[in-house]
């Protein structure tokens, strides 16, 4: 058997605050396998976006171990860790990050700068991402003018533009009218079915509720509280 996507095991994230400690996340066991799309969801402070920033080698656990694809990335150090993300992870941030005064096509091609700056082939992958999710009249718009609906889809464009096989996205859907979120939702199930991992950490039923999701994950204190199996 190949190894999972993603694999946790007695993963602590703990915060020391004086003489208080808080367990952003508490001895979290999970395993996601490739191709499927996973929902981590609870309320603000559950600890689903430290999750997911553990799974995306974001933040190192204070305690157990966190794999990409068979690989512990635990106690890499930083340039590890950071090559790690570039190479096999797309992030999609809360707020989205796009850089205003820079063009939407500049924007999805910063991840490109730290090698070097883009080249043509990436330039065309860039174009041809925005041309799939909706943004061909937005290319050489800035982004300061996109709606709420084109910036999220600009960032998932920027996150997929190295070709990543996992992408991880917090709150995808925030802030986004019932139109712009079933879009934005529709776009993570085809990147699913073409071979993408993707998890999202969300508290939006539009998304945790979808019958396609292939598992939801429940978090409340830093814990797991639900993991039921897929239905057969």
């Amino acid at each position: 058997m190949s190894a999972p996507a993603i694999a946790v095991t007695q993963v602590r994230k703990r915060y020391v605050d004086g003489n208080r400690r808080l367990d952003a996340v508490a001895e979290v066991d999970l395993e996601i396998p490739e191709g499927a799309l996973w929902v981590l969801c609870g309320p603000s402070g559950s600890g689903k976006t430290t999750l997911l920033g553990l799974m995306g080698a974001m933040v190192a656990p204070t305690s157990g171990t966190v794999e990409i694809h068979g690989q512990d990335v635990t106690h890499l150090r930083d340039h590890h860790r950071t090559q790690v993300r570039r190479e096999r992870l797309g992030f999609v941030f809360q707020d989205l990050q796009l850089i205003s005064g820079m063009s939407v096509l500049e924007n999805v091609l910063l991840p490109c700068v730290p090698s070097g700056g883009a080249s043509a082939e990436d330039a065309a992958r860039a174009r041809e991402l925005l041309v799939r999710f909706g943004l061909k009249g937005e290319i050489e718009a800035r982004a300061e003018r996109l709606s709420g609906g084109q910036r999220q889809r600009a960032a998932i464009a920027r996150a997929l533009v190295l070709q990543p096989k996992i992408l991880l996205l917090d709150e995808p859907t925030a802030h986004l009218d019932t139109a712009n979120a079933l879009e934005v939702v529709s776009l993570l199930f085809e990147l699913r079915d073409e071979g993408t991992t993707v998890v999202c950490a969300t508290h939006d039923p539009r998304l945790s509720d979808d019958e396609r999701v292939d598992r939801v994950v429940s978090m409340c204190d830093g814990a797991v509280v639900s993991d039921p199996e897929p239905q057969a």
